[in-house]
């Protein structure tokens, strides 16, 4: 299969491995936008590119799915080879397929002169799983985290590999917060706007009542109305990531640098402020909601940060937000949220291409029942996809196809594809914990 170059809607130049990081030998998952007879349009890291496949049955192979996985096997300036990968893991799993012979983990630690203890084979292994390479630098650095973390067993090691894997720091710190149960941001937001609601009601000093105030009036700020227009949900998103998107290390860092700027009043170090204060007035259970809110938004954002794009990897950042419809207003209910946006995976692009990247918006309607909304843009064409798990849902939302497709024209764009299914979405994870316990075998090989 032969990559050869962008989509005819847009002159652009052709795409070529190195303005997508791709490497030889990579394994790389690619969206699948369409197939037509032999040629498929797919999208790697928001980039599109025509695919020449070599067979009509790996068209019909294709056209089943929505994403595939394959293998860089040549990269030129007139194009990219890759190789469709199978379902390999399964053709492993299968009975009689038994290797004998050292483990590979153990013969690598042996190349590198590293001893092989329990500590250094189960990080080994764990590196493995992540597609990493095994040197000394790396173990020692990922044990070194573990060793100041505390006591680490298998999970421990598997977690440092994986967001060594997904380009994030790995320390003790970094360790424990990405340890730490999630919580959508949604779900701590509404908590939290709860609690200082019932506290707003209590006799409290003056100055705390101001200061409880005026976060309850920044984070009902950031809830978007359900039943608004277009430009009022839009400036809602914004202040939501304004707000919840920059964290307290950055704001602390500008006024490191500049000792004279002022303190912005809408940010998280409002109620920084507000929890100190509680906490010196001894209500220690409500500073405790605040902390805890804080350290949901903290884990979020450290998922976001990527210092050192994984070519290929798949770049995303994610937002969670509340939207309040005009029933759950009556109700004071909120259905949580969360808008995922792809990067390219490229250390010389720091934002995002509206003309080339996919949009995956998740709300939950009730517990256990949440809409997933899957947009890829490709130039001015796009592909959607919705799935609910209730047939309701789809139907409505087939309802509301016309508008929607109308809605997009009145953009420029054109709604290419529409899936409506039921089903239940994949939950987000802003990291990926390798699957399955088998151990790599080393093969010896005589040239």
């Amino acid at each position: 299969m032969s990559f050869s170059g962008p989509l005819p809607v847009l002159p652009i130049t052709p795409t070529a491995g190195q303005d997508i990081g791709l490497r030889v030998f990579q394994r790389v998952t690619a969206q699948i936008l369409s197939v037509a007879g032999t040629t498929a349009i797919l999208s790697i890291d928001g980039h599109p590119v025509v695919a020449q496949l070599t067979s009509a049955d790996q068209a019909a192979t294709m056209l089943s799915q929505r994403s595939a996985q394959f293998i860089v096997t040549q990269l030129t300036d007139q194009g990219i080879t890759l190789k469709l990968v199978k379902n390999e893991q399964a053709q492993l799993s299968q009975p009689g397929n038994v290797f004998n012979g050292p483990e590979l983990a153990t013969r690598l630690l042996q190349q590198n002169n590293i001893p092989a203890t329990a500590n250094t084979l189960m990080m080994a292994r764990s590196i493995l799983k992540q597609h990493l390479p095994v040197t000394s630098a790396l173990l020692n650095e990922l044990l070194g985290a573990l060793s100041e973390y505390g006591p680490w067993g298998e999970g421990e090691a598997e977690l440092a590999a994986a967001l060594k894997a997904a380009g994030l720091p790995v320390t003790a710190e970094s360790l424990k917060l990405a340890s730490r149960q999630a919580v959508q941001t949604g779900n701590s937001l509404s908590q939290l706007i709860a609690m200082l609601s019932q506290s707003n009601r209590q006799e409290l000093p003056a100055e705390i009542m101001k200061q409880i105030n005026q976060n309850l009036q920044i984070l009902n700020t950031v809830v978007l109305k359900g039943d608004g227009d277009t430009s009022q949900l839009a400036e809602q998103l914004k202040a939501s990531v304004e707000l919840l998107g920059r964290s307290l290390e950055n704001i602390l860092l500008e006024q490191s640098q500049n000792p004279n700027s002022i303190l912005p009043e809408k940010s998280l170090t409002s109620l920084v402020r507000l929890q100190q204060m509680l906490e010196q007035l001894g209500k220690k259970e409500n500073a405790q909601a605040v902390k805890e809110f804080l350290t949901d938004i903290h884990q979020s954002q450290f998922m976001n940060v990527k210092p050192d794009p994984i070519p290929g990897s798949g770049v995303w950042s994610e937002i969670g937000f509340m939207i309040q419809s005009a029933q759950q207003k009556a109700d004071e209910k909120f259905s949580s949220a969360r808008l995922r946006v792809a990067h390219e995976a490229r250390a010389d692009s720091n934002g995002i291409n509206p003309a080339y990247t996919r949009l995956v918006i998740q709300v939950d309607l009730k517990p256990g029942e949440t809409v997933e909304v899957d947009l890829s843009l490709v130039g001015k064409q796009i592909r959607s996809s919705v799935i609910a798990p209730d047939p309701e849902w789809c139907d409505q939302a087939q309802n509301e196809l016309a508008s929607f497709e109308a809605a997009l024209q009145s953009l420029g764009f054109t709604l290419k594809d529409m899936q409506i299914g039921i089903g239940e979405p994949q939950p987000v994870n802003g990291i990926t914990m390798a699957a399955g316990s088998t151990n790599l075998t080393a093969v010896n090989i005589e040239v």
